[in-house]
């Protein structure tokens, strides 16, 4: 099902991609002409106050094209934004597995794997007679 939604999303953004693309062709293969620009107040002091003489389909160009970096740049942020939130929830999983096992003796402990199952009736001779001697 999230297949099929991922597959359909992705042909609807590359279908209307196409239109768009279209749509701007067309719209710049009628206005291929030079329009004037007015210079902003504040600006004229930089530009001058006479209009610049600015060809259409470049205007346009760079204008899609600072909405492509703007787009690109919010997506990429919100990517970074997701797989550092994952890195973070890793670490502090980790950190807590660590914790856990450093706190394994007191919390739980450790098996008697060493020692047998039945007690050896030569060991605790052995013992005793150490016991007796003070050793």
């Amino acid at each position: 099902m999230i297949r099929w939604l991922r597959l359909a999303a992705t042909a609807v953004i590359i279908l209307s991609m196409i239109g768009l693309g279209v749509l701007a062709g067309l719209f710049l293969v009628a206005n291929a002409g030079w329009i004037p620009v007015r210079i902003h107040p504040w600006l004229t002091g930089l530009f001058g106050t006479k209009p610049h003489e600015v060809w259409l389909p470049g205007l346009i160009a760079g204008w899609l094209a600072a909405a492509a970096m703007v787009a690109v740049l919010v997506l990429w942020s919100m990517f970074y934004v997701w797989r550092r939130r994952q890195y973070e929830s890793l670490i502090s999983r980790l950190e807590r597995e660590l914790a856990k096992l450093r706190n394994l003796p007191f919390t739980q402990p450790a098996p008697l794997e060493d020692l047998p199952e039945t007690p050896s009736t030569e060991a605790a001779r052995v013992m005793d007679a150490l016991d007796d001697e003070g050793i």
